[in-house]
């Protein structure tokens, strides 16, 4: 990335290990689950991350390849309890090849479920001498001080890329070039299909629910029958009786929305403490799910209300 010289534009290297690695140190040993990563020197500082406790790789530590590391708040945290700043300086073994610790990260918290700070990052050159090999695939990443230049940086980017590999002008390129925003884009669309899919499937239930609200009530008005005929014998109206139907169907409809609400709560925010997330409450959802049972608590109690006024009194009352 030496003759990329856009203006404002910090450029790097890396290249990703795998997902299955163990650090250890003096008796305590990490599950095989640790990340690695390879960089230089911006490799932080293109990523987003910061230094808790330590130092950065150097660009000597990187072209010489030495067995330095920064680690991962949680794995920093496994060894040194509370103080995971303990770590710098202290002799690891990463696959058990020993690593000087240069520096601790700050933690970023987990992304669905998966823990951000479970990581160890160390030099490319390094990576390639003691764990990727030659057929690893690296990732140069450029960062501009303007969003607005990022298209015209991508664009020369790509141009000076295609001399590299020497492609030809009507030759596709054999590398891709991939946006920060982009996967931004991906996880908004992903969660876009989740709460559609929610979405179908909260309507589905609803209309199951409503169903069954209005077996319920067609029950109760076969159960009240005689009830029914004594309230008209003594001079109740059918808009009465009705009204009285339909505000019972809404009350079971709301007393399950609100079981519905504190259970959600309760379950969606134990998620999210365990995901590290804060502690929310969706008061417009809230409003939503009362409004929505209310409607289907009266669509649901429309007919039997209707069935049940249009009892005839004496009938009713001589029902068994």
């Amino acid at each position: 990335m030496s003759n990329y010289n856009f203006p404002g534009a910090v450029t790097g290297v890396s290249v990703f290990g795998n997902r299955s690695n163990t650090v250890s140190f003096a008796d305590k040993k990490t599950s095989p689950n640790v990340m690695m990563f390879g960089g230089d020197e911006k490799y932080l500082d293109l990523n987003g991350y910061t230094i808790l406790s330590g130092r950065n790789l150097t660009l000597q530590e990187v072209r010489s390849g030495q067995n330095v590391c920064i680690l991962g708040y949680d794995v920093a945290k496994k060894f040194f309890d509370e103080a995971p700043n303990k770590a710098v300086g202290k002799s690891i073994r990463i696959n058990n090849l020993p690593y000087l610790v240069l520096g601790v990260l700050d933690s970023r918290g987990s992304t669905f479920g998966f823990s951000r700070d479970n990581m160890a990052i160390i030099g490319y050159r390094n990576m390639a001498k003691n764990f990727a090999g030659s057929n690893a695939s690296y990732v140069l990443a450029i960062k501009v001080d303007d969003i607005n230049k990022m298209n015209e940086a991508m664009g020369e980017a790509e141009a000076l890329f295609r001399g590299v590999r020497k492609i030809g002008i009507k030759e596709e390129s054999n590398f891709v070039l991939d946006k920060s925003d982009s996967r931004v884009e991906e996880a908004m669309n992903v969660t876009s299909r989740l709460r559609l899919a929610a979405m179908v499937i909260g309507l589905v239930t609803l209309f199951g629910a409503a169903i069954g609200l209005m077996n319920i009530m067609l029950v109760s008005v076969a159960e009240r029958t005689k009830e029914v005929g004594l309230i008209k014998a003594i001079g109740g109206k059918s808009t009465v009786v009705k009204k009285q139907f339909l505000l019972e169907a809404v009350i079971i409809s709301v007393l399950g929305a609100i079981f519905g609400i504190i259970l959600g709560v309760l379950v969606g925010n134990s998620f999210a403490i365990v995901l590290g997330t804060g502690f929310v409450v969706p008061w417009n959802w809230v409003l939503y799910g009362i409004l929505i049972c209310s409607a289907v608590g009266l669509l649901a109690g429309l007919y039997p209300a209707v069935k049940a006024g249009k009892l005839n009194p004496i009938e009713a009352l001589r029902y068994e």
